[in-house]
């Protein structure tokens, strides 16, 4: 046991886990690196725990319920949702064969009812859910975007103790309930979207992984369908069912998110980031971060003077 508390098994899981009895949140990541073993975790309902948040960055989940470990649902890689689990569901890998990262937060009814009215929709699903299976509180994907990556990278790697650690997981945790409702909300507005193969998926990932991993380059749709054996009309539709945003709008939330932490580590200047992320120039840069986040860069700059990095945000964005 390190001294974040966290575990690193024999088999090659990364296992770290924060219990916050007075926010009543239980924070686990998980990764699996060995692709000799695997892992299941059982999660039984308690008094306190009754609804977990599941976030699968790499790799589909399966949810099993029952002596008879039935699969009742899958959690694809990339997407997350909000399960009420009355009678307990153990987690698998669909797929223990090949890496993966599984991030998953249970949640009591009490904190849930703090900030989900009775009369939201996503409360109405779980609460009229049958009493024997674990049950989604939304049917339709939900696609784990940048913005929730940058708050779970944060929850894992804060150093927080104490007080201070129960207040900053409990306010991520808030922020990621936030970000799911919102998703909720626009699926429930949404056309349904044809589910994709595999092999679509798959190409859609590796557009993703194109994106990313080339942040100061530019592409034209054109070329990014002609690197992945597609065309341009299926790469707009197919990367919108996969990821719920255009190839565009995805690219530019990475950006925006990945400059915004990269300001707050507070040793790059804001032309060394506009340039890191791909643009000429740093009026330009300026520009779209202000559109994006509705302050200038400058304003986490100046903020970083008089507070912690950590804490600045929420003097910036008051």
């Amino acid at each position: 046991m390190t001294e974040k508390g966290e575990q690193l098994t024999v088999q090659g899981e990364f296992i770290s886990q924060g219990f916050l009895p007075e926010s009543q949140i239980s924070v686990n990541f998980i990764r699996h690196m060995d692709a000799d073993n695997t892992v299941q975790l059982s999660i039984e309902p308690t008094s306190l725990f009754n609804f977990l948040m599941v976030f699968a960055i790499k790799g589909d989940v399966l949810c099993l319920v029952g002596k008879e470990q039935k699969s009742v649902l899958t959690i694809n890689s990339q997407q997350h949702s909000l399960i009420a689990i009355p009678d307990g569901v153990t987690l698998k890998p669909v797929d223990p064969t090949v890496a993966y990262e599984i991030v998953y937060i249970n949640i009591s009814t009490f904190f849930l009812s703090r900030y989900l009215p009775s009369t939201h929709p996503a409360f109405k699903i779980v609460q009229g859910s049958p009493l024997n299976k674990p049950v989604l509180f939304c049917n339709r994907i939900l696609h784990l975007s940048p913005e929730i990556s940058v708050i779970l990278n944060s929850i894992e790697n804060s150093a927080h103790t104490g007080f201070c650690k129960r207040l900053f997981l409990e306010s991520k945790v808030i922020e990621l309930l936030a970000l799911q409702l919102s998703q909720f909300e626009q699926a429930e507005s949404d056309e349904p979207m044809n589910r994709l193969t595999k092999e679509d998926l798959d190409k859609m990932h590796e557009v993703k992984e194109i994106l990313i991993n080339n942040i100061d380059s530019q592409f034209s749709l054109r070329t990014l369908a002609h690197m992945v054996g597609t065309n341009e009309f299926n790469l707009k539709k197919n990367f919108k069912a996969a990821f719920g945003t255009t190839v565009y709008g995805y690219f530019n939330q990475y950006k925006m998110e990945q400059a915004k932490v990269m300001l707050l580590e507070g040793d790059s200047k804001i032309s060394e980031v506009s340039s890191k992320i791909g643009y000429k120039h740093a009026t330009h840069f300026t520009s779209a971060f202000k559109k994006y986040f509705g302050y200038l860069p400058t304003r986490i700059k100046m903020s970083l003077l008089i507070f912690d990095p950590e804490i600045c945000l929420f003097f910036i964005t008051a």
